[in-house]
């Protein structure tokens, strides 16, 4: 272990500058023995930072802040502040703090069962990231939109979520060390090869995801590897590994204050009380994991406890309290459901004659079948029919088709953003049009104020130019698949030629 460990949560890169870099590697220093310390100087910091009109430093403090409350169970008590410092980064034009800002209230509404609200929360982390270029926030965001799909239990496409993490950490690399993020990476590939019963890969990415934490003094990390070594060991039916690991899971929870972790210790604790004939320990462990659960408003880990608790007290002939706990599973199982409803659902266009209502996939698979009559259509028609088409499949205000050159982009007024295009190469999705990292150089183009997809069109190998899909707001949360759509709009763009 390091003389004087740093914990990555302060680990900013790049921070906003290199003044608070190294100021907050001195407070992370002082966290590690003493966290209520290092909690006050951060929210004077990020106050004071704030009140002189430094959004950047604020934000990247109060991160930091939020770094360090996470883990206890605090993070709760920062969401008021991030969705301000949210809007101010908007407003002052930081994409990368802004990725920050919606990572950690992904992480809020994660923790609370509200998993379509963390899904759109790190998609826009993950959007601003790549605009922005921004590896450590796109790693963090990718890692989350993997939770999601564990958390509704989907493990393949969570696991290959998490190793298309690991590819781009992989890029980070040669930025630094980020334990931090290797950690928490190697911990849920872990937790997605044990869910597919790949108990060996699980426990070498545990293992990893250990060595990883203790490398970079993470303690929770270090903890939770014990924790899911302990779920292997049990699950090996090696009873002295699991109690040996489980145990120092929960040591480490409740010497450094982690409630999170210490009640999803104590569910398996009541596993390994069962395993050893003791259902009266495996009760108390149960109900204090319950009280945790319910104490830092984790819907998913108290759903846990009561389903746990109504099994246990049904096989003590408690048949009312177990009755109790087993309404308490449903409400808050019934709960979690509907946070995970989309917020809001795209209007379906008309529909056919046969009634069936048509999806932007149908549309889109339509359009692409017009390729051939398109090809042999007047230019300027074939671009106008192109650009209906496509505000029509993804409920656009406008569409724009920028040249590179004459009447369109230029090098030597847009360097910036030619650039950005050129580096990408992939399609650019701008929850926010404010938080373009080429803001200033786009101001006054038209689409330029309303939130849209920017996509890259060549011509062979060579840039020829951008297409704007582009809403009538200033703010759209994008999704995947409509990132997949504009990609496929930009190639019947192309074959009309720059």
């Amino acid at each position: 272990m390091r003389n004087q460990p740093e914990a990555a949560v302060f680990t900013l890169q790049p921070a906003a500058s290199e003044t608070l870099a190294a100021l907050l590697a001195r407070i992370a220093r002082v966290a590690h023995r003493h966290p209520t310390t290092a909690d006050r100087l951060l929210h004077t910091l990020s106050v004071n930072a704030f009140a002189a009109g430094d959004t950047a430093v604020g934000v990247d403090t109060l991160y930091a802040r939020f770094g360090l409350l996470e883990p206890r169970g605090r993070a709760l008590e920062l969401l008021p502040a991030l969705e301000q410092a949210g809007a101010l980064a908007a407003a002052g034009h930081f994409p990368v703090q802004a990725a920050r800002v919606c990572e950690a209230l992904g992480r809020i509404a994660y923790q609370q069962g509200e998993y379509q609200l963390a899904s759109e929360q790190w998609s826009r982390a993950l959007d601003l990231a790549e605009v922005s270029g921004h590896l450590q926030a796109g790693v963090a965001a990718r890692i989350g939109l993997g939770q999601i799909h564990y958390a509704h239990a989907d493990w393949a496409r969570g696991l290959r979520q998490m190793r298309d993490a690991g590819e781009h950490l992989a890029q980070l690399g040669s930025h630094g060390d980020d334990s931090h993020l290797a950690a928490k990476l190697a911990l849920n590939i872990g937790v997605g090869s044990f869910e597919t019963g790949d108990l060996p890969a699980a426990e070498r990415h545990f293992s990893h995801g250990l060595a990883a934490a203790r490398r970079g003094a993470h303690r929770v990390f270090e903890a939770e590897a014990h924790w899911h070594l302990a779920r292997a060991a049990l699950a090996r039916q090696r009873m002295d590994w699991a109690v040996a690991d489980c145990r120092l899971a929960l040591d480490i929870a409740v010497r450094h204050g982690y409630p999170w972790l210490e009640a999803a210790a104590s569910r398996t604790w009541t596993e390994i009380a069962l395993a050893r004939g003791d259902t009266a320990a495996a009760i108390r462990s149960t109900r204090h994991g319950l009280a945790l659960a319910q104490r830092i408003q984790s819907r998913a880990q108290a759903r846990q406890a009561h389903l746990q608790l109504a099994q246990l007290l049904q096989t003590e002939g408690d048949a009312a309290g177990a009755l109790e706990h087993l309404w308490q599973h449903l409400a808050l199982q019934s709960e979690i459901e509907r946070l995970s409803l989309p917020a809001r659902t795209t209007l379906a266009p008309p529909a056919e004659d046969g009634g069936a209502p048509v999806t932007p996939e149908e549309l889109l698979l339509h359009l692409c079948g017009q390729r051939q009559r398109l090809a042999t259509a007047p230019p300027p028609e074939a671009v106008a029919e192109l650009k209906a088409a496509s505000a029509r499949i993804l409920g656009l205000a406008s569409v724009v088709r920028w040249p590179l050159g004459d009447g369109g982009l230029h090098t030597a007024e847009q360097p910036r953003y030619v650039d950005l295009l050129t580096r990408h190469g992939a399609p650019l999705a701008l929850p926010d049009a404010a938080l373009h990292p080429c803001h200033a150089e786009l101001h006054g183009l038209p689409g330029a104020a309303q939130a849209r997809i920017e996509v890259p069109l060549y011509d062979g190998a060579q840039l020829a130019g951008a297409l704007w899909l582009v809403d009538a707001h200033a703010t759209r949360a994008w999704t995947r698949q409509e990132l997949l759509i504009a990609s496929q709009l930009a190639l019947l763009f192309e074959a009309q030629g720059s």
